[in-house]
């Protein structure tokens, strides 16, 4: 152990915590309600349509990443805005509309042909609406 230099306390950890789980914890409860939400409109699903919702997440990742690199080669990792007001992290535009698009796209869809889409939107729309949210915190925090 470092005696040298002081260890950090509760508050520092706990900040540095929540700053690193902030888009996985919003992912975590679009994912997870938008599962829910779906079970819910078209039954339990059994391993195939368990599998197609997360191969329509995987393209829904896919998609949206690709789209934000122009390509889908190798790609350099962008860094996170070190500074951003709290108000970025709160997930209930981003995941609120992920989950009621699911809903209405499983109302509309119907079967097995709604796990996918839902998977897909869960995941597409929940990036892109968490990254204009954090674009809008960024530049507010800037003003």
């Amino acid at each position: 152990m470092d005696t040298d230099s002081p260890s950090p306390g509760f508050r520092s950890n706990l900040r540095a915590t929540t700053s690193a789980s902030g888009v996985p914890y919003g992912y975590t409860i679009t994912i997870w309600s938008s599962g829910t939400v779906s079970a819910d409109v078209l039954g339990l699903p059994h391993l195939g349509q368990i599998l197609l919702f997360m191969a329509g997440a995987v393209l829904g990742f896919l998609v949206v990443n690709a789209s934000a690199y122009g390509t889908l080669g190798v790609v350099t990792r962008q860094r996170a805005v070190d500074r951003m007001p709290i108000w970025a992290f709160v997930h209930w535009i981003s995941a609120g509309v992920a989950v009621v698009a699911v809903w209405a796209a499983d109302h509309a869809l119907g079967g097995t042909v709604a796990w996918p889409v839902a998977g897909f939107l869960a995941t597409a729309v929940y990036i892109v609406l968490q990254a204009a949210q954090a674009t809008l915190a960024a530049r507010a925090g800037r003003a």
